[in-house]
């Protein structure tokens, strides 16, 4: 039995990541970190959770818990100091937030390696999304001539979506054009945010005489769940930083 801390607890994404953590055999739901809802019962963000308190901050909840993995969905301007925290206690971590640098990115994989510790960075843990990624790399071999327009709620923070980020990164990586420096006039990004969004995407392929989209609709935050299963099973599998959950 894991036990988990959820940094974010408060958040859309973290009531729902919360009470899915309390159904799972296991994984036991230990701890909240939200500033917000500091103080207030833990049960307030998910009913099966124990009756102890959410923490104000990262370092607190690991201080008051014995914590094996944390995942983290708070925001890209705290993300990077909530994974140094983890990583210095030897803590695996499991980070949702969208946002963060590639030169935090660097510092986060040196520092995991350096603790012998895992952190894994998953832009969008929807098993159809990761498939549309995939989907998109194998099709830009054929099909170079490409546009990605990714579609969030308007409360979405960072534009553009890591998803839509990584998917370029794997198209290029595909066409051998991810050093380019004109890699975003390659395969161009659209970001929309709209109010009754969630998380939306299409890539689309443009070619003689024909057009290929691929597209992936997420209708919930439920959706994100078994994809969070998968990336927790793998959390202590591998040492430093990976990016991506792997199918």
């Amino acid at each position: 039995m894991k036990n988990i801390l959820v940094s974010g607890c408060g958040g859309k994404m973290g009531r729902t990541l919360s009470n899915y953590i309390c159904s799972l055999d296991n994984y036991n739901l230990i701890a909240g970190v939200d500033p917000k809802l500091a103080g207030k019962s833990l049960k307030e963000v998910a009913i099966d959770a124990p009756d102890t308190k959410i923490n104000e901050n990262i370092k607190e909840g690991l201080a008051n818990n014995k914590v094996d993995i944390v995942i983290d969905f708070t925001a890209p301007s705290v993300v990077a100091d909530n994974a140094v925290e983890c990583l210095k206690s030897k803590t695996p971590i499991l980070i949702g937030t969208t946002g963060i640098s590639q030169e935090n990115q660097n510092m986060l994989d040196e520092l995991a390696k350096k603790n012998n510790t895992s952190i894994m960075i998953v832009p969008n843990f929807a098993i159809g999304a990761i498939l549309m990624m995939n989907f998109a790399k194998i099709a830009a071999k054929y099909m170079q001539a490409a546009e990605i327009i990714e579609l969030h709620h308007n409360q979405k923070v960072d534009k553009p979506s890591g998803t839509a980020i990584k998917t370029r990164k794997g198209m290029l990586e595909a066409i051998g054009k991810l050093d380019d420096e004109n890699n975003e006039e390659v395969i161009p990004i659209h970001s929309v945010r709209l109010p009754g969004l969630v998380a939306h995407q299409e890539v689309i392929f443009g070619d003689l005489g024909q057009t290929l989209t691929i597209r992936h609709d997420t209708c919930n935050r439920e959706s994100f769940m078994p994809g969070v299963a998968m990336a927790l099973a793998q959390m202590g599998t591998f040492t430093g930083l990976r990016v991506g959950l792997e199918l």
